[in-house]
């Protein structure tokens, strides 16, 4: 009996171990180009590449701060504005004075064909000026 009782527990913990296994995470990669970004709330990136059918050349990502014109580093909410309520929203932090300048983003909600988008990436920015989000991502997983 306590033989049975054993293998019935093993067999549940494996089943609830199954269900709770977090999602796989898929690569992220996009590429954008900054030459509008004024520094002023709200300034905004172009994605000139990306990975994601979801995101596609030519969204924008807009910062809303609260530090966008700093000489020091970048904190503020991003949003990916991909048009028609297709949109994400997250949080970067790049350190502009490091050499080169380098950061993170984390998204954690979206709507539309990014409803539950979730991503976290670096940032980096190469010597043309593109900068770059690497990183991985999860999408429709909202609850």
């Amino acid at each position: 009996m306590s033989r049975l009782l054993f293998l019935s527990a093993g067999a549940i913990l494996a089943l609830t171990s199954a269900a709770s296994a977090a999602p796989a995470t898929q690569p992220l990669k996009i590429s954008k180009e900054c030459s509008q970004f004024t520094g002023d709330t709200p300034s905004f990136c172009t994605i000139t590449e990306s990975n994601l059918a979801a995101i596609p050349a030519g969204t924008k990502i807009f910062y809303y701060g609260p530090v966008i014109g700093s000489p020091l580093f970048t904190s503020s909410t991003a949003v990916i504005a991909v048009g028609n309520g297709d949109s994400a929203v997250g949080y970067c932090v790049v350190y502009d004075t490091a050499s080169p300048p380098i950061g993170t983003c984390a998204f954690h909600a979206g709507s539309g064909t990014l409803a539950g988008f979730q991503a976290v990436v670096t940032v980096t920015v190469d010597d043309k000026q593109i900068w770059h989000w690497d990183g991985c991502y999860l999408l429709g997983t909202a609850k």
